[in-house]
């Protein structure tokens, strides 16, 4: 995995570059302090898989350069590293197209997963970034994610959804809930085919969206 990594304070960016390459599979290719440089090194070498970005840089901010990711170079993907745990800035960076959002605060394993998935094709949102998207019960999501008005629920489906959206794992819901792990497993599956999203991920964000936690 070929990556790019941006952060404008330069102890921290020498630090996380030394980090990534030294997680396997990963080769730092170049580092640099604002997402602007980040384009042009994007257009000299577009053989870049993933981009690690901080939020806030000057000249051009994460959020920016997400967008211009999305418009110039689709096919890379891009994981916001960053310190601000506020909601608006994550629902900034979910409506921006970021395909993960770590806080600075993550052990190094998670930020490894969180790579390992995006560079799949997945998205990741760390758990603590999920509990503070749950704490913002007004948060808003892209317009794919509109309740269609045919979807009904079962009460069991729902007491199932909001465990999911409140981090219980599979084992833990069927405790709760009294029922086989298996069946957790079903209702999540069933659950996903009807709100129309691919993962877990997305079951919370519906949770979220329409205040069923």
């Amino acid at each position: 995995m070929r990556i790019l990594v941006a952060e404008d304070h330069r102890i921290l960016l020498d630090s996380l570059a030394l980090l990534l390459a030294s997680i396997e599979g990963i080769e730092v290719m170049s580092k640099h302090t604002n997402g602007r440089q980040v384009l042009t090194a994007l257009e000299i070498e577009p053989d870049i898989d993933l981009i690690v970005s901080d939020l806030q840089m000057p000249v051009m901010g994460g959020i920016e350069l997400t967008l211009q990711l999305r418009q110039q170079f689709p096919h890379v993907r891009i994981c916001l590293l960053t310190v601000a745990d506020e909601p608006n800035a994550i629902k900034e960076a979910i409506r921006a197209g970021a395909d993960g959002y770590v806080l600075k605060s993550a052990e190094r394993e998670e930020l490894e997963m969180a790579l390992t998935m995006i560079s799949k094709g997945g998205k990741f949102y760390s758990d603590q970034v999920l509990r503070l998207l749950a704490s913002e019960p007004s948060i808003e999501f892209s317009p794919d994610l509109d309740k269609p008005a045919t979807i009904t629920l079962t009460k069991r489906e729902l007491d199932v959804l909001r465990l999911i959206a409140q981090e219980y794992s599979g084992t833990q819901i069927a405790d709760k809930l009294f029922i086989a792990p298996s069946t957790v497993e079903t209702h999540r599956k069933h659950l996903m085919q009807k709100l129309g999203v691919q993962s877990t991920i997305g079951l919370v964000k519906y949770a979220i969206k329409f205040q069923l936690i």
